[in-house]
Order: C-alpha cells, then sequence, then structure tokens
C-alpha cells in the first residue's frame, strides 16, 4: 500500500477525503455544536463525515472498494444481530439493535481495516500455505469480534465510563 504507486486520481480523491474531514473537524462540527440540543442536530456533520470515509476508502482500496462496502454492511448487520441477542425479550430490544448495534459494526469495520492491514497483510507478498491461510483468516475473525466486543461496550456505557475513571480518588 505505497501511496507513491497509486493513480492521480486516487490520489486527489483521497487528499480530498481528508479536507473534508478536516473541514468538518474544525468548521463544521463546532458551529453545529454551538446550536444543537440533541445528537440527531449534527446532520451535516454526520453528511460530511461519511462523505469523507468514502472518499479516504476508495482512496485507499482503488478497485476493491465495493468489497470494502460490502464488509461494512455485512459489519453493520452483524453488530446489529449481536445487539439483538444480547438484549433478547427486552422491551427497548429493537431501538437497541438499531441506535447502538448498526453504528458499532460500522465503527468496528473501519477501525478492522487498517488493523487487518497492519497485523496481517503488510508483509505478505509472498504466496501464503492453504493451512496457514486458514489460520490467518481465523486470527482475523478473532480479531474482529474482540473489536466488536470493545466498540460495543463503549457504545454502551457512552462517555459514562470515563467519568467513573476520573472521579475515582
Amino acid at each position: 500500500m505505497e501511496i507513491s504507486k497509486y493513480s492521480k486520481v486516487r490520489k486527489i480523491i483521497l487528499i480530498a477525503g481528508l479536507v473534508i474531514g478536516l473541514i468538518n473537524l474544525c468548521i463544521v462540527f463546532p458551529g453545529e455544536y454551538a446550536k444543537s440540543s440533541y445528537i440527531t442536530d449534527f446532520v451535516l456533520t454526520y453528511i460530511c463525515l461519511a462523505i469523507s470515509v468514502f472518499f479516504v476508502l476508495y482512496g485507499f482500496t482503488g478497485r476493491k472498494f465495493f468489497n470494502y462496502l460490502l464488509f461494512m454492511l455485512l459489519s453493520a448487520i452483524i453488530g446489529a444481530v449481536c445487539w439483538f441477542f444480547v438484549f433478547y425479550g427486552e422491551l427497548w430490544q429493537t431501538l437497541l439493535m438499531v441506535w447502538i448495534g448498526i453504528p458499532t459494526g460500522l465503527l468496528t469495520a473501519l477501525l478492522f481495516f487498517p488493523l487487518r492491514y497492519y497485523i496481517f497483510c503488510r508483509n505478505s507478498m509472498l504466496p501464503i500455505e492453504k493451512g496457514k491461510k486458514r489460520m490467518r483468516y481465523l486470527k482475523q475473525a478473532i480479531l474482529y469480534f474482540i473489536l466488536l466486543f470493545v466498540v460495543s461496550i463503549l457504545f454502551f456505557y457512552g462517555g459514562d465510563w470515563i467519568d467513573a475513571l476520573l472521579t475515582m480518588n
């Protein structure tokens, strides 16, 4: 994944995604934060963030962009299904599945992409034997579910765990 080998179009899209993300972080988010009362008031922030993520994802993945989008969709479904089974039979089950499960799945996929590359794929230019390939897939699946578990815990407690750690004396 050497950026110097990317085509000019991919480099431009990657830079555009990073610039949109920075504009979102420095201008759009503070402006909406000053006027908002609820998390659903950040409409422009979410739109700019999604555009930025899609541009950066396309800039890094190129032709495999739709494979990565499909993985993100599958990850959102897996996150929602996990939350469905964790709170099975409770009154707020569907709300938790949609409100927490889908974002945790998407965030887990976005965290999984670079971690997978740096842990498993960075030095794998040589062909891998079939047995080692299966073990590598198993390790990647374990990494994915550990990430999903950690992100789910962070979403469930919603930042309250930070306050609890800071107030412990």
